[in-house]
């Protein structure tokens, strides 16, 4: 697969890598500018980029993401974000 998948936290990228090893671009959203720095010095992943941001309100375009990890998948705001699954 390919496509772009999110992370909700600093944390959660740091175990949920393995599991988007098929994705292209990785977005990883967490409210902590040290918890980023702190990431982008751990994780050398040309995939990755880095956002401030969090719910209730994540910085991203409407159906910009294949797959959301980290949120609630019936949050209103990852149902916005998420691209409708293709059959």
């Amino acid at each position: 697969m390919s496509g772009t998948a999110a992370i909700l936290g600093a944390a959660a990228a740091r175990t949920a890598l393995a599991e988007l090893a098929d994705f292209d671009e990785i977005v990883v959203l967490d409210p902590s500018v040290d918890e980023l720095e702190r990431l982008i010095n751990e994780l050398a992943d040309p995939r990755l980029d880095y956002l401030l941001g969090e719910l209730p309100v994540l910085p991203l375009p409407d159906a910009s993401i294949d797959r959301l990890v980290g949120g609630p998948a019936d949050h209103p705001e990852v149902a916005r974000v998420t691209r409708p699954q293709r059959e």
